[in-house]
């Protein structure tokens, strides 16, 4: 074993919507979409927020399609969220929490209509 493996993202077990998969944590690969987690843009932290949760749901099912992966419901991205920041010891900031409550919200209205 080399010196370097003991460093590289290995998968973790965890449960989302109630269902046990693995993930991996994120890797220096995915500094860039990290970075802009935390912007002040919300457009720009919405979109690295969508992009981190499709490379999970991918990482659950590689077989997905693009189209299966932007139909996910919004009802599991808490503990999407949660799951993500656990794995990689990432800060759930109160602003995140609050977007995806008010997503959540905003899904349960529609469904309702």
């Amino acid at each position: 074993m080399s010196k370097i493996e003991r460093f590289l993202a290995k998968p973790v077990k965890v449960t989302i919507g109630g269902e046990e998969v693995e993930i991996k944590p994120f890797t220096v690969e995915d500094l860039p979409v990290i970075m802009k987690l935390g912007s002040d843009n919300k457009e720009e932290s919405a979109q690295a927020t969508k992009e981190v949760i499709m490379k999970v749901m991918k990482q659950i099912d590689p077989e997905a399609t693009e189209k299966q992966l932007s139909e996910v419901s919004i009802e599991y991205l808490t503990d999407i969220m949660d799951v993500i920041a656990k794995v990689n010891n990432l800060p759930v900031d109160e602003a995140r929490a609050g977007l995806i409550q008010q997503l959540k919200k905003n899904e349960l209205t529609k469904s309702q209509r």
